[in-house]
């Protein structure tokens, strides 16, 4: 019999303490100038997990109010809201120790992962 994986815990509150990358994310994603700027001054969005082995409920505190969704990280397609009312389609699935979310919308194709790292620190990465 195959040995289940053990899924990282990432149930609770995490907030954002750092970021790297994001002019440049929103600069190939075709965001203008202004809204770059803008992106940049806003504050950091902090993140509220309550998970159930591969369930999950999230929400993520931004500065256009919290953006809520539930999903089983098993690979099956599932729709949320984005906080621009649109319509995402998503997947959400484990690659090893990494939550990982394929969502597909009006502005593209974009990948989450988020892993716990040796420290306990929430590593948040997102590509286009």
């Amino acid at each position: 019999k195959g040995k289940k994986t053990v899924v990282p815990d990432f149930n609770g509150q995490w907030i954002c303490v750092s970021t790297w990358g994001l002019d440049e994310f929103l600069k190939e994603m075709g965001i203008s100038y202004v809204k770059r700027l803008a992106a940049s001054k806003a504050p950091w969005p902090s993140w509220e997990f309550q998970q159930d082995e591969d369930k999950f409920y999230f929400c993520n505190h931004t500065m256009m109010g919290p953006i809520k969704e539930e999903f089983v990280a098993n690979g099956a397609p599932y729709n949320t809201v984005d906080g621009h009312k649109q319509t995402l389609e998503c997947m959400a699935f484990w690659d090893k120790n990494t939550l990982v979310i394929e969502r597909c919308g009006p502005q593209g194709r974009f990948r989450e992962e988020r892993s716990i790292d040796d420290q306990g620190i929430l590593v948040f990465k997102l590509t286009g």
